[in-house]
């Protein structure tokens, strides 16, 4: 389930753990953890002024991105969504931070994504398009629960609070916020991958050091 991805070794630009056997071990496991949970964290204490459908996955995909360029490993994304769940959760309990519906879906959707979008052996821009793939899914998934809230807030099922606006304001727009969310979780992928990965693997697949 976590053998090594030789592929994201050697296009990584941050020195990678050392190289291990084909069991994951468990200061991997922690540096995955602790990458999901700065995902978390930005999403839930870093709030920017844009507002833009979708843009809290710009604050997710690099710290995820990191996890995957630090520890290459398949299924790496999982053990970082389950830090972002186990982070939020702390979180929540505590009353620090907040997160809406639709970044907490779009955070826990990314790690998964990210393992499906990896499969195989990518590199080159096929690396960085399948970066750009894992952000925009994690987010279509995202604008799916936030449509579905809209829909049942708009029909009067329930309230709208817990961070979901008002249901006729967002199916007023759902066209443009549906093309925000694709196009952010993309470009945040995108970027994440060309900052954390070479374009051309590194024949030595030992990283930068």
């Amino acid at each position: 389930m976590f053998a090594p991805a030789a592929n994201l070794r050697q296009a990584s630009r941050l020195p990678a753990l050392p190289r291990a056997a084909e069991h994951i071990s468990a200061s991997e496991v922690g540096t995955l953890l602790a990458c999901g949970a700065l995902a978390a964290l930005a999403v839930c204490m870093l709030h920017l002024s844009f507002r833009v459908p979708g843009h809290a996955i710009l604050r997710a995909v690099f710290p995820m991105a990191a996890g995957m360029a630090l520890v290459p490993r398949r299924s790496a994304g999982i053990v970082m969504a389950a830090g972002a769940l186990l982070t939020t959760a702390a979180l929540r309990f505590t009353h620090v931070g907040e997160i809406q519906s639709a970044a907490l879906v779009s955070l826990l959707a990314l790690g998964p994504m990210l393992d499906v979008a990896l499969s195989g052996t990518p590199t080159g821009w096929k690396l960085y398009a399948r970066f750009a793939a894992a952000g925009a899914a994690a987010n279509l998934v995202a604008f799916a629960v936030r449509y579905a809230f809209a829909s049942m807030f708009a029909r009067g099922l329930g309230g709208g609070g817990n961070g979901t606006g008002g249901g006729h304001d967002f199916l007023s727009f759902w066209p443009l916020a549906l093309a925000s969310f694709t196009l952010c979780g993309a470009v945040a992928g995108l970027v994440s991958a060309a900052v954390l990965f070479r374009f051309t693997p590194s024949p030595s697949g030992r990283g930068p050091g």
